[in-house]
């Protein structure tokens, strides 16, 4: 189950589950979030090429220099990991990141 983090306006920020937790913004930018498993972070974002400021594209553009990242192309949102600390694979950040968009698209409902 997850629990949604809530900031000072009723805005969804993040949210705690059993194992972990996962935050939407940790730069200054508000480019990119961390998502926590385990013993384990990796840093995270949504990109779409047409969308995204050109704050994200140079972002993607450097993450997808480095050989620490994994994208997940959904019909061209892409979901972006990188600089993974620890033993938890990609994959498994992928579902938790899913399943947190799906519970915040239905709370934006």
């Amino acid at each position: 189950m997850m629990e949604m983090i809530l900031n000072e306006n009723d805005l969804v920020v993040g949210a705690s589950f059993e194992n972990g937790t996962i935050q939407d913004y940790v730069d200054e930018a508000n480019t990119y979030g961390l998502i926590r498993i385990d013993d384990t972070t990796v840093n995270w974002f949504l990109y779409n090429k047409d969308d995204s400021t050109e704050d994200m594209q140079e972002l993607y553009e450097k993450v997808t220099k480095s050989e620490n990242h994994f994208i997940k192309n959904d019909f061209g949102e892409e979901v972006v990991l990188f600089d993974k600390k620890g033993t938890v694979p990609f994959e498994d950040f992928i579902v938790k990141i899913d399943e947190y968009l799906d519970v915040e698209l239905v709370n934006a409902l």
